[in-house]
């Protein structure tokens, strides 16, 4: 008996779908596709539970007759092109024929279409590949294509979809893609039937960005374009005055066609270099027409990434990205960093000047301890004197709150989520928590060089030698010579004291006395939505300020400085991560990134004390040998090997 067989079609029409179709936001992109190839004007989506319920994209493109509907569900089918050849000519984003018949082996599809010369239309009803129904029936130009109960017929594949609002989110951002690509088309979304993106009207690309990453980022904008070998540049892209902590926010369309290009990212990250820190990325969306023959775009089932015949056109955009940055310098803007308030009989009289020097309105509880604390100051000034006084809040509440939003949820509510407070320590600057301070100061007083730092079984005793480029510690130990990195023992250090302070529920954060404007985009707001409760557990307070704009009011007590940073770097970590995360997972994540932000970095000179402290804090610690993120933090040379490199037996 042959071990070898054909599949019937059902299994080999699934097989292939899972090549196309990953989850919601793949359906998405086939169909939209399909309808700018269709030369629609206007594009309509419409999803249910994050559109496993329903997807429905509506356009007024073409439309296609019963007989083109019939072969268009057929494998292979296409519109497109007709030979091998026509492959090195193509312009269009679909090409294949594999969308419809991939989507129908998976879902139940209603196709509702008519051409603009026909007097009526064509309507097609499918379950799994199973025609069930075909008729004439009434419909405006163009076709309308609703997919419901996604992956019903393959109840594994829905395991590994994520949260609906997750998927949501994720349908958003090719929306805005799409949008990016094609500014001269109407796009509109709507999520559970409430319309969460609509470009009516924003036909250029400048007034898109601006749309989707706030009015902050319009001054920042310079306008590129030039020649290229083989083609054309023209795009827009952001100075060093607004960058951002992650690449979401950098898209190339070649021949309008969103693509993915490592030798595009670094040819754009090598034209900043020097002009943005390292860590931070512009905004960006260039247009790069090109010979199609010079590109394949046929090496993926996605069609995302391509392969470039010819790429000397690569080199030339960083080169044009250059010159415009250095022909539209702008000053960046500096915003006044105030100094900590303080408090005196003149300044603080009742609880409502309170309110008023902080601009904002705390929580019922907040408002008491404030009036308290006012009390307690004004007292002690009477008493003593004093000029200056300072508050402390611990153990207080603080509730995020969002006005006018709806969305599903698996377990709680969205309102149920955002409306519960949670305990919150507020310390002040006399709290004993190790920051960088602590290390980075230059004493005047002597400090002895030979230091002796106490150890346990994992770190031997050590004697501090001095600082190597003002990023390493060195020291001598019995076995040789010891190389310790001070931002990754800093953290590990950091590290394990958050750790401690998590499980003893005395997590300790920090008002920010200018609160951070946060723009989230709706897959990082649905980030913040479904993990705000652990967020708040962990110290970060955010208030809602309008469409997917939050003011961050509050962060871990150890990071000084870049908050804004650290929360856009946490919210990426935790959308990287595919698998469900438990509140000690997200716990982990956060508490990682926040001794990562909080430690002393590279490039920093210590004092002599400094390292000492740094060196006995890193003994007591449960892992001294590596930092959270599995980095060495200490090196040794023996002195075998020292004594080897210089011919030397002995000392």
């Amino acid at each position: 008996m042959s071990r070898i067989h054909l599949l019937d079609d059902l299994t080999a029409d699934q097989i292939a779908a899972g090549e196309v179709i990953e989850r919601p936001v793949s359906v998405v992109k086939e169909l939209v596709e399909n309808s700018l190839d269709a030369g629609s004007e206007n594009i309509v989506v419409d999803i249910l539970q994050g559109g496993l319920k329903l997807i429905k994209v509506s356009d007024d493109g073409c439309g296609m007759s019963e007989e083109d509907v019939k072969l268009a569900l057929k494998r292979h089918a296409t519109s497109k092109l007709q030979t091998l050849e026509d492959l090195n000519s193509l312009r269009t984003l679909g090409f294949r024929g594999e969308a419809l018949p991939s989507i129908v082996s998976v879902a139940k599809v209603e196709i509702v279409t008519r051409e603009h010369d026909k007097l009526h239309g064509t309507k097609v009803e499918l379950t799994g590949n199973n025609l069930t129904n075909i008729e004439p029936a009434g419909a405006p130009v163009g076709s309308s294509i609703a997919v419901k109960d996604l992956f019903f017929n393959t109840p594994a594949r829905r395991k590994f979809m994520r949260s609906q609002g997750y998927e949501a989110g994720l349908i958003h951002e090719l929306m805005q893609q799409f949008s990016l690509s094609h500014p001269q088309v109407n796009f509109r979304l709507n999520n559970q039937g409430k319309q969460v993106l609509n470009t009516m009207g924003i036909d250029k690309i400048d007034n898109l960005l601006q749309h989707f990453y706030g009015k902050s980022i319009s001054e920042s904008l310079i306008q590129l374009e030039g020649d290229i070998p083989y083609g054309y540049l023209s795009g827009f892209t952001t100075q060093h005055t607004y960058c951002r902590a992650n690449r979401k926010g950098i898209y190339f369309f070649l021949n309008s066609r969103r693509v993915f290009s490592p030798e595009l990212l670094a040819a754009l990250q090598k034209a900043y270099e020097n002009i943005l820190p390292k860590g931070k990325f512009p905004v960006a969306a260039f247009h790069i027409e090109l010979d199609p023959s010079l590109i394949d775009i046929n090496v993926h089932p996605n069609k995302l990434e391509v392969r470039f015949r010819e790429t000397t056109f690569i080199e030339e955009l960083t080169n044009i990205v250059k010159r415009n940055l250095a022909q539209q310098k702008q000053v960046p803007y500096y915003e006044l960093k105030l100094p900590k308030p303080t408090f005196n009989n003149e300044k603080i009289k009742t609880q409502e000047s309170w309110q008023e020097f902080f601009s904002w309105q705390p929580a019922n509880n907040i408002e008491k301890k404030a009036s308290e604390n006012t009390k307690k100051i004004e007292n002690n000034i009477a008493n003593n004197g004093a000029e200056e006084s300072k508050v402390n809040f611990r153990r207080e509440e603080a509730t995020l709150v969002k006005e006018n939003v709806s969305c599903e949820s698996d377990e709680n509510s969205y309102e149920e989520k955002i409306n519960l407070g949670k305990n919150i320590n507020i310390f002040n600057e006399n709290e004993t928590f190790p920051a960088q301070d602590a290390y980075n100061i230059e004493r005047e007083k002597s400090f002895p060089q030979e230091v002796v730092v106490p150890h346990q079984e994992t770190l031997p005793t050590l004697k501090i030698i001095g600082q190597l480029a003002h990023t390493f510690i060195l020291a001598e130990g019995e076995e040789g010579l010891y190389i310790i990195d001070q931002h990754v023992a800093h953290e590990r250090v950091l590290f394990e004291k958050l750790i401690k302070q998590a499980e003893e529920g005395t997590l300790e954060s920090q008002l920010l006395l200018t609160p951070v404007t946060l723009q989230l985009s709706m897959l990082e707001e649905q980030i913040v939505i479904d993990k705000i409760l652990p967020l708040t557990d962990l110290g970060i307070i955010l208030e809602n300020f309008g469409s997917r704009t939050y003011l961050l009011r509050a962060v871990p007590a150890c990071l000084k400085d870049n908050p804004e940073t650290f929360f856009y770097e946490l919210l990426q970590r935790l959308d990287n991560n595919q698998q469900p995360l438990t509140s000690a997972d997200i716990r982990k994540e956060f508490l990682t990134t926040a001794s990562c932000k909080g430690a002393i970095k590279a490039r920093q000179k210590l004092s002599w004390e400094g390292m000492h402290n740094l060196l006995e804090e890193l003994s007591k610690t449960v892992n001294p040998m590596t930092c959270p993120h599995g980095r060495p933090i200490v090196y040794q040379i023996p002195y075998k090997d020292i004594l080897k490199a210089f011919r030397r037996s002995s000392f």
